[in-house]
């Protein structure tokens, strides 16, 4: 296991998160970045997209997780805790070993690859300027508990023929979201301007100990210059609003990168 491969993961973990965070959108009627008023049509798509969203103070969750990136594969166990708004913890297991962590608050980013015994550290936005992320703290967040992205600055919105509901900024980020028959979030295709892809497939949805039904299994893909990038993230255990908490100790012999 190559320490590039560990590293990748994470930034792969980090480059699908582009497309997944969610503006709130206004409650008197209107379009987020517009005056335009929607149609009743529009106004109840628009309130699935919301809905689509986990509300929680504490997550922590547990599955199989499938990466192929850059010709990379791997399939591991992921541990994932979150305390909302302020520490993602995410621990990779493999054969019952654990082969990597990492902890990310909106200042800083830790990780540790215990293959090559090595770690490194970054200020959260050095990490992400570094390998050209375009994410943040809370888009990353939003790679683990799910939810329908909303892009800022609506330019406009209409469901299509084949009932999918499609949004368009003024940011060049558009959203097309599909749901079933009981308004469950199925699939999602989220472009950006510079041509990058990404989309998500929902199943499995199940309720969480807090009540709302939620998608345990999930399909990402996120193409860049025309290469798939693929992270599926299968869960079998979720818990809501349980504290937690987010060890994380660098070894002294470990070396820094």
């Amino acid at each position: 296991m190559k320490k590039y491969t560990i590293y990748g993961i994470f930034i792969f973990l980090l480059s699908a998160s582009m497309a997944c965070k969610s503006k709130q959108g206004l409650s008197d009627g209107t379009k987020p970045g517009t005056e335009e008023p929607m149609s009743a049509e529009t106004a109840a798509m628009m309130k699935k997209v919301m809905e689509t969203q986990l509300p929680y103070t504490w997550f922590a969750a547990s599955g199989q997780g499938k990466i192929d990136w850059d010709g990379q594969r791997l399939s591991a166990k992921i541990n994932v805790r979150i305390l909302h708004d302020k520490i993602i913890w995410v621990q990779i297991q493999k054969l019952g070993f654990e082969i990597g962590r990492m902890l990310i608050t909106p200042d800083s980013a830790f990780f540790i690859n215990r293959f090559e015994r090595s770690y490194a550290v970054y200020r959260t936005e050095e990490f992400l300027e570094e390998y050209n992320v375009p994410a943040d703290f809370d888009m990353f967040s939003r790679v683990f508990t799910a939810g329908a992205y909303m892009p800022p600055m609506i330019k406009s919105s209409m469901v299509e023929p084949d009932g999918s509901f499609f949004i368009q900024s003024t940011t060049g980020m558009n959203a097309q979201h599909w749901f079933d028959a009981s308004s469950l979030l199925i699939r999602s295709l989220i472009t950006d301007p510079l041509a990058r892809e990404w989309s998500s497939v929902y199943s499995d949805y199940k309720k969480t100990n807090s009540g709302q039904r939620f998608p345990y299994t999930r399909s990402n893909t996120l193409v860049i210059d025309g290469q798939p990038n693929i992270f599926d993230l299968e869960y079998t255990e979720m818990t809501i609003d349980v504290p937690q908490e987010f060890p994380f100790s660098i070894p002294s012999h470990y070396e820094k990168i």
